[in-house]
This record gives structure tokens, sequence and C-alpha cells, in this order.
């Protein structure tokens, strides 16, 4: 289906990949792996046509489609608008029809998203990632490329995406996920393939591996313990829910009342970075006056502590990887040492090692005395790192829990059933 042999990609004096080969077969699940910046999305990328490699090449049967991890959608226009872009049908049908054939468009996908006629702007960023595997899978390709496809999913919604994964591949189609979650390896992948530092580290069936030596051979060192806390002075709330249960309206009304907070949001490209930007002037959007010396040399600490993979503070911020647009906003917020934070999906679409960092940075602030308000639909984050748990669900708040009383409820709260 896609055959890549001895890529090589540079960046400036970054080798984002070096020397790579990797083949996608008919009828597989292949799990890509790896730390942020180690070249998985660019190497599938050149493999999706989107990028010329510097040397090697590619050899593909049929159609190849590319599912962003960021969203490549029209948002003042419709649902059924969005899909009738990528057809020569939006110039001419009526509105009736184009509607009437993106829900048939959306019902063959095995995709549940109702109500073709609302406005992209006003969908939920889960319902978003959902349109956009619904227009990549509509062009029929041979090879379905999903980059960090469940990060803005719910459990349920990730269930659902891994229905279509194995239905496509049952009919011989060649998928290709890039993902930071082990579970999901586990749970869908036939085949591992984990790169690191734009290299082919290893490549193996996923019934010769384990979660644990997977693991090992991403980060090197051990995995986090599960709700882990070393802190005294400030708390941590997790509000728990399903994506488009009210979550960004209580995130705006929270930054409203406390203008002075640190904010990670959820749309990191929409509310996060500016991409035309650098990542020295990103980091520096909150400062109190402009250096451009002092910019630079603050920008180096900061990439260096939050390991930033990036060639220079001078990179612009648009050309990193998603998990590292993350860490900018991350170093930026936290930097600041605030008193108080307001965390949306903090560690959306950073690998293991991130991760971890990122809920050590978070205790640590909290320790310090800051109280943070995360806002999550990570089963495991909220337990790991709250110290009371909300769910949310349309738009009203559970009472309190802590993490003993919530363990046996918050399946049936975060779907409304108590």
């Amino acid at each position: 289906m896609l055959r890549l042999a001895h890529i090589v990609k540079t960046f400036g004096a970054t080798r984002a990949v070096d020397d790579v080969s990797l083949d996608v077969r008919e009828g597989e699940i292949l799990a890509v792996v790896g730390e942020n910046g180690a070249g998985k999305t660019t190497l599938m990328r050149i493999g999706a046509g989107e990028l010329a490699p510097d040397s090697g090449s590619i050899d593909q049967t049929g159609r190849v489609e590319l599912v962003h991890q960021h969203f490549l959608l029209v948002n003042e226009l419709t649902i059924a608008e969005n899909l009738a872009l990528t057809t020569s049908r939006f110039r001419f049908a009526t509105r009736r029809t184009l509607e009437r054939e993106a829900a048939a468009t959306i019902a063959a996908t095995g995709i549940e998203l109702p109500d073709v006629a609302r406005r992209v702007g006003d969908l939920s960023v889960g319902e978003k990632a959902k349109l956009e595997l619904i227009k990549a899978i509509s062009r029929n390709p041979s090879t379905l490329i999903l980059d960090e496809p469940t990060a803005v999913l719910t459990p349920y919604e990730s269930e659902e995406l891994f229905r279509v994964m194995r239905a496509l591949a049952g009919q011989g189609k060649a998928i290709v996920f890039i993902t930071h979650k082990l579970p999901e390896v586990f749970a869908v992948a036939t085949r591992i393939a984990l790169l690191r530092s734009g290299q082919m580290v290893f490549e193996t069936l996923t019934a010769d591996a384990t979660p644990e030596s997977l693991a090992a051979a991403m980060l090197q060192s051990p995995l986090p313990v599960r709700g882990e806390t070393a802190r005294t002075k400030g708390r941590i709330t997790a509000i728990l829910g399903v994506a488009g249960n009210g979550q960004s309206s209580l995130a705006r009304s929270l930054l409203a009342t406390h203008p002075e907070a640190a904010h990670i949001p959820e749309d990191r490209t929409r509310d996060g970075v500016i991409a035309d930007m650098t990542i020295a002037e990103n980091l520096a959007l909150k400062s109190r006056r402009w250096s451009p010396r002092e910019a630079a040399h603050r920008a180096k600490q900061l990439i260096a502590q939050y390991s930033i993979r990036a060639h220079s503070p001078h990179q612009r911020a648009g050309d990193l990887s998603g998990g590292n647009q993350q860490k900018v906003i991350l170093a930026r917020e936290l930097d600041r040492k605030p008193n108080r934070i307001v965390a949306a999906e903090p560690t959306r679409g950073l690998d293991l090692e991130s991760t971890r960092f990122v809920h050590e940075q978070l205790r640590a602030a909290a320790g310090n005395g800051a109280e943070i308000t995360l806002i999550t639909s990570d089963l495991d984050e909220a337990f790991a790192l709250a110290d009371t748990i909300h769910v949310i669900y349309r738009g009203k708040l559970s009472e309190p829990m802590t993490r003993d009383e919530a363990t046996g409820r918050v399946a049936n709260l975060m779907a409304g059933v108590e």
C-alpha cells in the first residue's frame, strides 16, 4: 500500500527524519509511536505527499489520506458545506441537497455526527475531529493516516473510532495512527513502529510486545505513579466530562472572574500560540516589557527546561509539532508562578515523558499555593492529579467528590444517568 525507503528530511540544522524505511501493508493497523518531535508527523506527511523528502523513495498504491492533528475546516460554514468543499457539488447543489448528501456520507462511515446544518465554529473539538475523519474516509483512500486521532476524543468517541478503523482494515485498507497512548496501541494496532530522534528504533508485532516493554523503550525511565501527591498548600480541582458539555463556557467564566489566572486553553492552535510568531515571541506574550535579547535568552532556558524540540528560539511556533506547541504554552503560563491556573486538557497530544513532566509541574504549582482548575476528559489524569473531582454534564456540575467517592460514580455521571 505504502512503502517509504531511506527517507531523510531536514529543517535547517534539524534532521527531522534520518534514513527511515517503513512499509504500511493492506489490512493492517500500524501504530507509530515516539516522543514529541521524534519525526512521526513529518514522516507521515512525506508518505501522504505533503512534504518532499531530501532523499529516499516513496512507492504507493492508491490514494493516501492524512487526517491532521490541526483542523483544516472552515468555521463559518456548516458541516454539510465543509464536506461539499471536497467535491464539485458545493457551487451547484442546493442547501437541502448538500445536507441530504452529507448525512448519507456520514452514515456510511459509521461515525456519529448529527445535525449537518450546524456551523462548524459551534462544534466541540471532538466533533471537529470527527468531521476531519469523515472528510478523509469519504475520499475512499487505500491508506489512511491519523495523526493523534484521539487527542480530542472522549473514551466513548475513541471506541467509536477504533470500530471504524477495524472495519476499514477489514476492507483491506491500510491504517496508520500516530499516538502517545499505550492502551490505544494494544487495543487496536496489529503492528508498532517506534521512532526516536528521527530514526526508526524498532518495529514489532503488537502481540510480541507488552505495555511495559514499549513504555520502557519510549521513556527509558519509569512511568509516573497514579494518584501521587506531594503538596500541602494549594489544591487541584478536576472538572471531568465528555467534550461539549459546557467546559469552554466554564473556562471563560473562570477567566473572566480571575483575569490574572494562567490559562492553558483547550484549542492550542486557536487560543494558545500565534503560529507566525517565533517561540521567543510566544513565550514573551505575557511579559510586562519587550526586549528581544531578554526574550531570546529566557526562551533558550525554557526550551531546555520543558524539553521543547526546536532548533532555535527564533523558530516559527507554527512549525513545531502539536505536542511541542503545547509545551510552549505550558512554559509561558507556568513560568509566571501564577496563584491560579485554569488548565483545559493540558496534556493533550503530549507523549508519556512530557505528560509526566506537566503533571509534576502542576503538582509543584499546587504545592507552592496555586489553586488549579483542571478541565479534562482524561479519567486517568483527573484521578492522578485531583484532590476534588466534579463531573460536568450539559453545563451542570456534580457535587464535589474525593477520588475514592468518584471511582464508582464518574462513568454514570459523565453519561448523565445518575
